[in-house]
């Protein structure tokens, strides 16, 4: 009989190391181990959720538990307590500060089962756990490991090239956990071959996507690639539009003139070049007159300060949103980092890993701007995120995840949070930083409002609610302490003033400041209009300049 037990033990165990080695890696997770004699069990958990770790030992049922201690991996020398069952009653004198409020013990008395909830999980909870129970002088101790299954970004589509007729996509995504599938699909559905997959971890164990697929230009319709997570059992999808233009559209006179047209640009160029060269060697006062005029193109590539002031919105803070370290003002305009953690509530909105802070104001239309007083702060980023960004946890900044930010790291050295980032100096560094919004052209712009010079600008194709993004950053040894402030009033360029000729300075109060005339420059004439002028020049220039059409200054 003993024999014949034995022989069914172990036929059992081949029959459960065989199922165990037929599962998927991503359920095999969330089971136990199959190798013979490990306790140890794998537990699987969503983000922001409840996680239920079940003790991998045995209790003695129908009996008083005399204590249950539930442990992080300790580093040397050192204890972590997640949870403490002592003398018939839950205990939180030793408990870790992050888990105090959110962990309970539960009891099968019948089965002798003890089970630790942790809920709100975060990214920070993931790894091993140890429990320990005593009855009495008697105790056991078992391991299980708490993994944190995380959904994702939305997908990003870009258009890496083009080549012969056909169009490569390239579909990106970031922040899974477990590992996620991904899939292209063509216009009627079917589902596109993939050239190419990258699945990479980041620093904080998350998964990074990257799958590549090649369509045909002629393949008008909606082109959708869809990123899943197996363990959580949803995905998300992004669909890129391919119209194709009709063929009669593209005509043969359009390939002409739009060869013909930039040459013929170039030539007229060319020759007002040469033709102005010519001029200035004979007559030198005209070209002393031209160079006095403004820079016509100056504020062609980018609007001015004062046009965009027209787009000027009241912009607050949403205290909702604010990490825990970072103190606001009453009137909700000015943010700060505090030294230790404020007892606010953990919503759903609040970033509890990230030290930022997002306005009050939902932007899905229109132009707006606002500006911000960074002061002499050695460290700030500033911007605009999509209300759908992720709060919780670690998040990479990206416009592929929803954010358009530009940082300033130390010294005068600035960065645009692209993917990857762009570096860059300024001649001077602001004071006060302006950011503007086309929500229509799909253009975000920073300005610098000292010297009323252009920053940097993002383009995209906005697709849901934008909100302002704050973050003052650590305190850099002492030397970044102040605030952001948003302005209430927008700053205005201080005019210099100069003293009338009759007003005299005293600065001793007996003491006049009087200037000979003779030894002063002469004063500049003053410019006709542009136009008057040119039409004043040689015949010989006419041809080349007439049917021009100069910018107004």
């Amino acid at each position: 009989m003993e024999r014949a037990r034995s022989s069914d033990s172990w036929l059992s165990s081949c029959l459960i190391t065989l199922v165990c080695l037929q599962l998927p890696m991503h359920m095999a997770l969330s089971l136990f181990v199959c190798t013979a004699g490990d306790l140890s069990k794998f537990h699987l958990a969503p983000l922001g959720g409840t996680a239920e770790l079940l003790c991998p030992v045995s209790s003695w049922p129908s009996t008083t538990l005399t204590e249950v201690w539930w442990l992080r991996s300790p580093p040397p020398g050192r204890s972590q307590v997640v949870h403490l069952f002592q003398d018939g009653k839950d205990r939180e004198e030793d408990v870790m500060p992050e888990y105090k409020g959110r962990t309970e013990m539960a009891r099968d008395d019948q089965e002798g089962n003890i089970t630790l909830k942790i809920h709100h999980v975060r990214l920070e909870d993931k790894g091993l756990y140890r429990c320990q129970v005593q009855i009495g002088n008697r105790s056991r101790e078992g391991t299980v490991t708490l993994q944190v299954a995380v959904l994702g970004s939305a997908p990003y589509i870009h258009v890496k090239g083009y080549n012969a007729g056909w169009i490569q996509l390239v579909c990106r995504s970031v922040g899974w956990f477990p590992k996620p599938w991904a899939q292209w699909r063509d216009p009627q559905g079917r589902v596109l071959p993939s050239e190419l997959e990258a699945y990479s971890p980041d620093d904080a164990g998350l998964f990074q996507t990257a799958l590549s697929s090649r369509v045909r230009d002629s393949a008008v319709g909606n082109v959708s690639c869809t990123v899943r997570s197996t363990a959580l059992g949803q995905e998300k999808t992004a669909a890129m539009l391919i119209a194709a233009p009709p063929p009669e559209r593209v005509s043969s006179t359009v390939v002409a003139l739009a060869m013909i047209l930039p040459l013929l640009g170039l030539l007229i160029v060319m020759g007002i070049c040469i033709i102005w060269k010519q001029r200035k060697a004979k007559d030198p006062e005209i070209f002393f007159s031209l160079q006095s005029y403004p820079k016509i193109l100056e504020d062609i590539a980018f609007p001015s300060l004062t046009s965009l002031c027209l787009s000027a919105v009241a912009v607050t803070l949403d205290p909702d949103t604010a990490h825990p370290k970072l103190l606001l003002s009453e009137d909700g305009r000015s943010v700060t980092l505090g030294d230790r953690r404020q007892p606010v509530p953990d919503n759903p909105q609040r970033f509890d890993f990230v030290v930022s802070v997002l306005g009050a104001e939902y932007f899905m239309d229109g132009c707006h701007y606002w500006e911000v007083y960074v002061g002499n702060k050695t460290k700030w980023i500033l911007g605009v995120c999509s209300e759908s960004v992720s709060r919780k946890g670690k998040v990479t900044a990206s416009p592929a995840n929803g954010h358009w930010l530009v940082r300033l790291s130390r010294g005068n050295e600035y960065e645009a949070l692209t993917s990857p980032q762009t570096s860059f100096r300024l001649k001077e560094p602001p004071r006060c930083v302006g950011i503007f919004l086309d929500y229509e052209a799909g253009v975000i712009s920073f300005y610098n409002v000292t010297n009323q010079s252009h920053i940097f600008t993002f383009t995209h194709t906005f697709s849901g609610p934008l909100r302002p993004f704050f973050e003052p950053c650590l305190h850099d040894g002492g030397k970044n302490t102040a605030p952001l402030v948003i302005c209430s009033e927008l700053q205005k360029p201080e005019e210099p003033t100069v003293p009338k000729p009759e007003e005299k300075s005293h600065a001793n109060g007996d003491m006049a400041l009087k200037v000979d005339s003779s030894l002063l420059p002469p004063p500049a004439p003053e410019l006709p209009p542009l136009k008057d002028m040119i039409q004043s020049w040689p015949s010989d220039m006419g041809p080349a300049l007439q049917g021009l059409e100069f910018p107004p200054f």
